[in-house]
């Protein structure tokens, strides 16, 4: 799990909070917006800056808001005891996108291992005067989020992720047999070079004497597997 540290520009100081007793589930109330398009929205209100300590986009990418230790702005009367986690989109009538689901389980998890492992995750709705995170928000999901994480595998991918994964590990399953080696590294082509580099630091080929052995075909290989792989970390 990789979070996104954004450099805010707060209006203020901000204020340490008291205690965590909460984990609070937000969204956005907005189908497609990011966590600057919030900072912009709160400091409107007269806030300091994005009221949220994390803001999950669609695709799975987690953003740092307010700091951990500082004082919330998103659920009135209770954030002197609760962090926030803001969801992008409008879940009074969209679906929530599986990997948005999982990088929010995986978030919730972080932190109740690591900060906060007596805190109750709740909706928005459970503690304050508000329909958040709206009626199709996955929210008895996201407090059983150890099981949805212990499903893993295929149900925690995309079906574009599955299918590029499915091509990837065809093509790792044909470099696995013997190789030929054509080429040496004084006369590779340079469009090559890349790709049998990412193939070698990630073991996926190896070889020994005055060169790897690699023919056009596996040239291609090479540079094929490094554009998935680099896709699926995206």
């Amino acid at each position: 799990m990789n979070i996104i540290k954004t450099d805010w520009k707060w209006n203020g100081a901000l204020s340490k909070r008291s205690s965590t007793e909460y984990i609070v589930l937000h969204h956005a109330e907005a189908s497609k917006c990011s966590a600057q398009q919030v900072d912009e929205w709160h400091k409107n209100n007269g806030w300091s800056g994005i009221g949220y300590h994390f803001f999950v986009r669609k695709d799975g990418s987690i953003y740092e808001g307010r700091p951990l230790w500082a004082l919330g702005a998103h659920v009135q009367g209770m954030n002197h005891c609760s962090i926030g986690i803001c969801a992008e989109g409008a879940y009074t009538h969209e679906t929530m996108p599986q990997a948005q689901k999982i990088a929010i389980a995986q978030l919730i998890d972080y932190l109740k291992s690591n900060y906060y492992p007596d805190a109750t995750i709740v909706g928005h709705r459970e503690i304050g005067d508000s329909d958040c995170p709206g009626k199709n928000y996955p929210l008895n999901e996201l407090k059983n989020y150890k099981n949805l994480l212990d499903k893993g595998g295929d149900e925690a991918m995309t079906s574009e992720e599955k299918k590029r994964f499915d091509i990837l590990e065809q093509e790792v399953n044909e470099l696995k047999n013997p190789m030929i080696y054509n080429y040496v590294d004084n006369n590779m082509p340079e469009w090559a070079r890349e790709g049998v580099q990412y193939c070698i630091d990630h073991g996926i080929i190896s070889g020994t004497g005055n060169g790897l052995g690699l023919d056009d075909k596996d040239l291609k290989y090479c540079t094929m597997i490094m554009r998935l792989m680099k896709s699926l970390d995206k």
